[in-house]
């Protein structure tokens, strides 16, 4: 118990300390119409680009997240776990709530479980990932969480890693900002983004059971029956663009979804946490993404690895090295801004000079996208796009080694100009001309 509680207070340190580091990109883009009301308790609304807050309810404030805890397991399995490895479950699994009907002794792949967990959301097959791949639950819990402050989520602690708590005790905390975080940056892993876009799942046959069918929780993916009114047309569950994320449940939690959304070059989390029940969370999301969508969209100014300048370098095998950005340079901004015409990049550099040897990857400086006003709209670090080596004798005196041919060439040239006219001397003096 000790060691458990000291754990937990280690983790919570690293996760204060991380989130006083940690803010959102300011946004100031005014919608054209009002947000809607939503059921749940707790809202949010957030590029999953920029990482913007376009909207939100309550969303600091701690919540339970049920089975939504599931994203963050899968995120610390996918570090650890190779898909293909053959998991033996090794004792009885749980078998409350939403559950896979594992045994004890069925032989299963990590892949499979991990898809039944996400999509079929299954708390036994969380738990069988907890244990293989953390030794104990603890352990597993610790690496959530740790994970959870990687990202920024400074308001996130989980004590098992299914959301599966027992009646009337709450032992998963989070927020729904938190969880928009956790979400967005789980949707960037395309085997994570496969998985949870998929409407349902067939797990094969094992040595202990029969082949298992079931459709994906996300009803957003596929129901289309189920309709509602909104803005005077029947509304069906299923929602145009999106991709995921996860559903939960439990009694103190209530109806909970992160969902996630692309229209265009435009993506969308939505967290709804504590709804009245599973349809209303549905209908909470699908309003959010359309005031999402309607009112504002992803402007990307610069693409990861375009080159946005040069870096001059000091003594390299390059006189200069490009620079660009890791990540896309991209701003929130209302549905109608005409950003292209209003917004400019400007470059940053922390020396007018540097150094070899420069690694691709080093941080140069910064690019900052400003709207016409000079606000900044959004920030990345600039970093060199290719390698500079330590130079040769001759980029002591400021000739790269790129350059040394074109150098040799130079003084070749005028070596050999100097001979000739040597020569045309010498033979004039000689004919008396």
């Amino acid at each position: 118990m000790r060691k458990r509680f000291a754990k937990a207070i280690a983790v919570m340190t690293l996760i204060a300390a991380l989130t006083i580091s940690w803010a959102v990109p300011s946004f100031a883009a005014d919608a054209k119409e009002k947000p809607p009301e939503t059921d749940s308790t707790s809202a949010i609304v957030m590029d999953a680009e920029t990482g913007t807050v376009i909207y939100e309810k309550n969303a600091r404030e701690k919540r339970d997240p049920a089975s939504i805890t599931k994203i963050l397991n899968c995120l610390v399995v996918m570090d650890r776990l190779d898909p293909e490895r053959q998991v033996t479950v090794s004792f009885d699994p749980e078998t409350e709530g939403s559950v896979m009907h594992l045994v004890k002794g069925e032989r299963i792949s990590v892949g499979d479980l991990v898809r039944a967990m996400m999509i079929w959301s299954a708390n036994d097959a969380a738990e069988v990932l907890a244990k293989e791949t953390g030794g104990d639950i603890d352990t597993f819990c610790s690496m959530m969480n740790e994970k959870a402050a990687s990202l920024g989520a400074g308001d996130t602690l989980y004590t098992n890693p299914n959301g599966l708590n027992p009646p009337g005790r709450v032992n998963n905390i989070t927020t729904a900002y938190d969880i928009a975080i956790i979400a967005a940056e789980a949707m960037k892993n395309p085997d994570f983004a496969g998985i949870v876009s998929s409407p349902g799942l067939t797990i094969p046959a094992t040595n202990k059971a029969e082949q298992r069918k079931h459709k994906s929780s996300n009803r957003c993916l596929w129901d289309t029956k189920t309709k509602f009114e909104y803005k005077g047309v029947k509304t069906p569950l299923k929602y145009d663009g999106c991709k995921g994320v996860k559903t939960g449940y439990s009694s103190t939690a209530g109806d909970c979804f992160a969902g996630y959304a692309k229209r265009g070059k435009t993506q969308l989390i939505v967290v709804v946490l504590n709804a009245s029940h599973e349809e209303p969370k549905f209908r909470d999301a699908i309003k959010l993404w359309d005031y999402g969508f309607d009112n504002f969209r992803t402007y990307y100014a610069a693409r990861s690895g375009d080159v946005l300048g040069k870096q001059k370098v000091a003594g390299g095998s390059l006189r200069e090295v490009d620079l660009g950005t890791e990540e896309d340079l991209a701003a929130t901004v209302g549905r109608d801004y005409r950003a292209s015409e209003n917004t400019e990049i400007e470059i940053q550099l922390n020396s007018d000079k540097v150094k070899a040897p420069v690694r691709i990857g080093t941080v140069l400086g910064a690019a900052v996208l400003a709207d016409e006003n000079g606000e900044e709209l959004a920030r990345q670090d600039l970093v060199a796009l290719e390698t500079a080596r330590q130079g040769g004798p001759l980029s002591r005196i400021g000739i790269a080694d790129e350059d040394v041919p074109v150098f040799f060439a130079i003084v070749f040239t005028a070596f050999a100009l100097a001979v000739v006219i040597a020569l045309l001397k010498r033979k004039r003096r000689k004919t008396g001309k």
